[in-house]
């Protein structure tokens, strides 16, 4: 991260919200429900053009240290593949659902027919990707 985004922690308004974020959890870690251990507040997700304040409180998490850098630490394969959606424009959700017919493992030109969208090289590697993360989540279940 920026020294930039280090500079904004310290702004007010994210200090107001992050105090807002521990008191709404009881001053615990929601994972672990650590009560001693010194407190982080976790961004879920990030959104372009945020600022670290402008979230609601849902969107946040309070954890303990070690809890929060597990959730840095940990690898999400399918929030990876939704990373790679064109999420400023109006194809969002035709985007997202080829990616996610490929998790579904759906037949890749029934949900073409279907949607109507058409076979391009994006929506090829959307399904892709969405069949990747799909045998990903099936290998760690055992499935």
């Amino acid at each position: 991260m920026s020294n930039d985004y280090f500079i904004k922690l310290k702004d007010p308004r994210w200090q107001k919200l992050r105090l807002e974020v521990m008191q709404y959890n009881g001053f615990s870690c929601e994972i672990c429900r650590d009560k001693e251990s010194p407190l982080n507040v976790h961004h879920k997700e990030y959104f372009k053009d945020h600022e670290p304040w402008e979230y609601s409180i849902e969107q946040l998490s309070c954890l303990c240290e070690s809890c929060h850098e597990s959730q840095h630490n940990r690898f999400n394969f399918l929030r990876w593949s939704c990373s790679y959606l064109n999420l400023d424009g109006s194809s969002n959700r035709d985007d997202a659902s080829i990616l996610l017919a490929g998790f579904a493992e759906l037949d890749y030109d029934g949900v073409l027919c279907f949607t109507g969208s058409k076979n391009t090289k994006l929506n090829k590697e959307l399904y892709k990707l969405g069949l990747k993360a799909s045998g990903i989540v099936r290998k760690n279940l055992g499935k």
